[in-house]
């Protein structure tokens, strides 16, 4: 049985550890944000503000684009979705890409979540494939939506 001294000092073990992952999550906020909102070049992508947990994007002033941790108590994982609701519906946000949040302060063990060109990098690199998607059925004049769906399917 656990004395009361050893339960505590547990509870702070995993009370710190938490802490130190959040503000590691704090950290990517902060950088991608600034990163984003400091870039010299058009990609019609601003900040917008999510809900409680969440980082959110707008693409095209249309598209939304949500990276939270996983919802799993102490989770290291970065989900990235993409709202696929349309006008008035339910937001219907769908993973397109994960990542990893290590401890140490850096994205997949290669992106330190304080340089934020690496952040920004890193970022751009996941959801280009939204961009290509997007590009695609325009030059095609193909529909948009059933093109993005294939492109969550596959991931």
């Amino acid at each position: 049985m656990s004395t009361l001294s050893e339960l505590t000092s547990k509870a702070d073990y995993i009370a710190s550890k938490n802490s130190h992952l959040k503000s590691h999550w704090q950290t990517y906020q902060n950088s991608l944000t600034q990163a984003i909102t400091q870039l010299n070049v058009q990609i019609n992508h601003a900040f917008i503000y999510g809900e409680e947990q969440d980082l959110r994007f707008t693409l095209f002033n249309h598209f939304i684009i949500s990276i939270h941790l996983s919802d799993d108590f102490y989770s290291q994982e970065l989900v990235y979705s993409l709202n696929m609701a349309h006008g008035d519906e339910q937001p219907d946000f769908r993973t397109f890409s994960h990542a990893t949040l290590n401890e140490q302060g850096w994205v997949d063990s290669t992106v330190d979540i304080k340089d934020k060109r690496a952040v920004l990098e890193h970022y751009l690199n996941k959801i280009s494939a939204i961009y290509d998607c997007l590009f695609h059925s325009l030059k095609t004049n193909q529909p948009v939506y059933p093109a993005l769906e294939k492109l969550l399917i596959r991931r």
